[in-house]
């Protein structure tokens, strides 16, 4: 019987992970005629990593034990990786206390006739020019709770960043208070959130999902989320793990005993006539009404990166889930949107412009 592709070790500062030569070897020699893509493609390693380990002031960490860039050797710290790659920040503050370890699985590689050194995330990788031993690449990252759950992580593998990414993005929180707060001490005593922060899945400042955010101003029609993104704004929205684009995607035809009550204000009536000179009065049966889509997009890409694109974006970044949705299929709650039926429990909330 062959054995269970994932072994498990528990990360001890200082110490080479041994297990990953070790598997490095037997997958070598198990490979050793074949010429197949398999054999440049070694196993998976699940490292445990206590969570008092994953700070700055790991001393594998202050003394740069950390060679390569997105294969790293074998001696490579892996904390040291993870800080590098953007899993977590590299910071000498401890992580909050509700987490009990990082679960880190890498793929054991072979050694590479070089490994790059590059700065990413204020880490600096060292360069290597010899093939010695073996290569590691880290492919997923979570974070294991005391009460129990896990909380999966996105690596950051930018060259530069104007917002560190943190431990835990979804999980992070930041509440600032307006001015017109400060301005009173009765307002101060009520401890009133006004406005939470948190960082999206690429680690930027959004706002906190609250069905304020995306409620219709009272009776002034351009603050209507509608009439926002029919003026150009997309609404980006995410839960823990996936980002949603809502945009206005025009205007359709249709019945007008299709319209809700509400929209039938101004019926649309074509004046063009007949061959006989006749007005058309067919069209006295129809009217016009905005057209909505929904996406998933299939990457979480920075503002910066999204606006060089193009928002809404283009369809080659989305996954469209529903198109021509009416306005009315988009139903609000305070803890989500439900879309054509379909509940999508929400986390963040950012408007952007193509501007």
């Amino acid at each position: 019987m062959d054995k269970p592709e994932v072994s498990t070790v528990v990360y001890k500062v200082g110490e080479c992970m041994q297990e990953l030569i070790k598997l490095w070897k037997e997958f070598a020699e198990s490979h050793e005629n074949k010429n197949d893509e398999t054999s440049s493609c070694g196993p998976t390693l699940e490292i445990r990593i206590p969570a008092e380990h994953v700070t700055a002031t790991n001393r594998q960490v202050r003394g740069g034990q950390l060679w390569g860039t997105d294969i790293y050797t074998d001696d490579s710290d892996l904390v040291a990786v993870l800080m590098h790659t953007g899993y977590c920040r590299p910071t000498a503050s401890p992580p909050p206390p509700a987490i009990h370890e990082l679960r880190a699985t890498i793929r054991v590689l072979p050694p590479q006739e070089c490994y790059i050194s590059t700065l990413r995330n204020n880490v600096r990788s060292r360069a290597w020019g010899a093939a010695i031993g073996c290569s590691y690449r880290v492919e997923r990252c979570c974070i294991v709770k005391k009460g129990g759950g896990t909380i999966d992580l996105e690596p950051c593998l930018t060259h530069t960043s104007s917002v560190e990414p943190t431990l835990a993005p979804m999980a992070v929180e930041r509440t600032m208070t307006t001015r017109a707060a400060a301005s009173s001490a009765s307002r101060q005593q009520r401890f009133v959130r006004e406005v939470t922060i948190q960082y999206n899945l690429c680690n930027e400042p959004w706002i906190k999902y609250s069905i304020s955010i995306v409620a219709d101003k009272g009776l002034k029609k351009p603050l209507y989320t509608s009439a926002r993104l029919k003026k150009g704004e997309v609404l980006y929205l995410e839960t823990h793990s996936h980002r949603y684009e809502l945009c206005f995607i025009g205007e359709k035809m249709v019945s007008a005993s299709q319209v809700p009550e509400t929209e039938k204000e101004k019926p649309q009536i074509n004046n063009s006539r007949d061959q006989n000179g006749e007005r058309c009065l067919m069209d006295r049966e129809t009217t016009v009404v905005d057209v909505f889509r929904w996406s998933r997009c299939k990457k979480a890409l920075p503002q910066k990166v999204m606006r060089s694109i193009g928002i809404p974006l283009p369809l080659e970044y989305l996954e469209v889930l529903q198109e021509n949705l009416d306005w009315e299929d988009v139903q609000w709650s305070q803890t989500g949107v439900w879309i054509a039926g379909k509940e999508y429990a929400l986390a963040r909330v950012h408007f952007l412009s193509p501007n």
